[in-house]
């Protein structure tokens, strides 16, 4: 799936994260990563919120998703960026152990096999998207508050070089 956000207020960032030492904006992913992460923040509260929304009825299957566990386990993964420079931030589910002891094909039933069989649907329980809508709900908010960080960030770079002189 492939989503287009449109940044207002981002003219000139580019060019001033290019200008300034690399030592300042890049050290462990700078303001870039940051803000970032910020925006995805705001992506995964909106996940957990879906994924409780979604997991309130037991299905066919009669498993009830409602104890909030996969739900607990959506998680912010940083990913470093090799061809280019620059950061990723992904929204996902950590694959811990259901604690209910329920076995999935042979294997213990993980929280991210509860979150796929949701988002995806299985042979007998339709699918019941959480991540997706939670995406369409704050996409371009959190590419505004990824925008305002960062502008933040660069100020207090800017700031920082100019104690320095």
């Amino acid at each position: 799936m492939k989503t287009e956000t449109e940044i207002s207020g981002a003219e000139g960032l580019i060019e001033l994260l290019q200008s300034l030492p690399a030592e300042l904006v890049s050290k462990g992913g700078g303001p870039v990563r940051r803000a970032v992460r910020k925006g995805a923040v705001l992506i995964r509260e909106e996940a957990k919120v879906q994924m409780i929304a979604r997991g309130n009825s037991p299905g066919k299957t009669g498993i009830n998703y409602a104890t909030g566990f996969a739900a607990s386990h959506i998680i912010i993964k940083r990913k470093k960026l090799t061809q280019i420079k620059g950061e990723r931030f992904i929204v996902t589910v950590r694959p811990a152990v259901h604690p209910g002891g329920r076995k999935f094909r042979g294997t213990p039933l993980k929280a991210n096999d509860v979150a796929f069989m949701l988002e995806a649907g299985t042979s007998k329980q339709p699918a019941e998207p959480w991540i997706r809508p939670a995406f369409a709900a704050k996409h371009e908010e959190a590419a505004q508050v990824m925008v305002t960080e960062l502008r933040a960030g660069l100020d207090r770079i800017i700031k920082k070089l100019a104690k320095r002189r």
